[in-house]
């Protein structure tokens, strides 16, 4: 299995690349936080959402799945990095427009869910992908602030093993909740 797994994150990758292109089309470099995607719908989100569950698959039953070692690492950190800025501009751009009523909660609540997930592996390799992550992460959760989304932030977290992915999500969290405070 471990052999194709190269080939699956090359083929996810790819599709990652193809949503991009069409949700960003003027190609704005979303490494940015004051570039964001200019088209953002609750398509977006959806296929998104099917992309990381699809890359979560891939990996849940490998025993080095989070290793640098393996014949996939590039590609795994490949995709979850741009992943999570593609999630991460997505989420500001609703943000701005005010618009996250219009935005299926399933998803949202169901990205938010795998954002913490997949911080198995950020906290693991630090640097670049863990704050993209934990942007990613605090992003959504400002976009689509609510009591009821913080409780199933809580809830999840309560059954995490790892202590340190229960801090990251804490941290994450209680940033949020920082910036909430100097915006009001």
């Amino acid at each position: 299995m471990t052999e194709n797994i190269t080939e699956y994150f090359d083929e996810l990758n790819n599709q990652l690349i193809q949503l991009e292109r069409k949700y960003n089309p003027q190609k704005t470099n979303l490494h940015f936080e004051d570039e964001v995607i200019p088209n953002v719908d609750d398509q977006l989100f959806y296929e998104l959402l099917n992309l990381s569950r699809k890359a979560i698959e891939i990996i849940k039953d490998e025993p080095d799945r989070y290793s640098n070692r393996t014949p996939y690492a590039r590609g795994l950190f490949d995709f979850w990095y741009e992943y999570f800025i593609i999630v991460s501009s997505a989420s500001i751009r609703v943000k701005k427009s005010a618009n996250s009523d219009n935005f299926s909660k399933e998803t949202i609540y169901s990205i938010i869910q795998n954002l913490i997930d997949i911080s198995e592996l950020s906290i693991i390799v630090s640097g670049d992908l863990y704050f993209r992550n934990r942007e990613a992460l605090g992003n959504t959760l400002l976009a689509f602030y609510s009591d009821d989304l913080i409780n199933m932030v809580n809830k999840k977290k309560a059954t995490i093993k790892s202590k340190n992915v229960r801090g990251f999500v804490d941290e994450t969290a209680k940033a949020v909740e920082r910036r909430r405070k100097g915006e009001s």
